[in-house]
């Protein structure tokens, strides 16, 4: 440090102003690029979350009504069918990638699904309470990286 003390007092005003110019520059863009661009970055990456999860929440209570209303009608045609083989043929209906299942007995399943279109989901849903007298539980929405592609899981119970 000392050495560096020497060098700046040998240098002349003009070039010591310079010197002192340059440092307060680099101190600002450390500063800018050290400090605020990643809070900034951060920032506009929780806002992009936020108004991806308000925009699901708004779907689910566009489509919540239907499934209500729909809750009742049941279906005894399919009531033979296990719950695992239920989920497994109707997803491949509406091309929706299950991840996991989980039985939890005879009358209770929980299903993950990964990057399945929202809206795909919905119509599942609908046709499982309204046509195979089963029974939504509770949904959980994990994330939404890409528009109307969401991670969920889904507990349904029959009976």
């Amino acid at each position: 440090m000392e050495q560096l003390k020497q060098w700046y007092e040998g240098l002349d005003n003009n070039e010591q102003r310079i010197v002192m110019l340059a440092a307060v520059f680099f101190g600002v863009l450390i500063l800018i690029f050290g400090l605020l661009k990643p809070i900034n970055d951060s920032l506009n990456s929780l806002q992009s979350q936020v108004n991806s999860r308000e925009k699901s929440v708004a779907l689910w209570k566009q489509s919540m009504p239907q499934i209500i209303a729909n809750r009742g009608n049941t279906n005894t045609s399919s009531s033979s069918l296990s719950l695992s083989n239920l989920v497994t043929s109707s997803t491949r209906k509406y091309q929706l990638r299950v991840s996991r299942v989980q039985e939890k007995g005879p009358t209770e399943i929980q299903v993950w699904f990964d990057n399945v279109p929202f809206n795909e989901f919905i119509k599942w849903v609908a046709e499982l309470e309204n046509g195979h007298s089963v029974s939504i539980e509770s949904v959980n929405i994990r994330t939404k990286d890409r528009d109307g592609l969401s991670s969920i899981d889904v507990k349904i119970q029959r009976g």
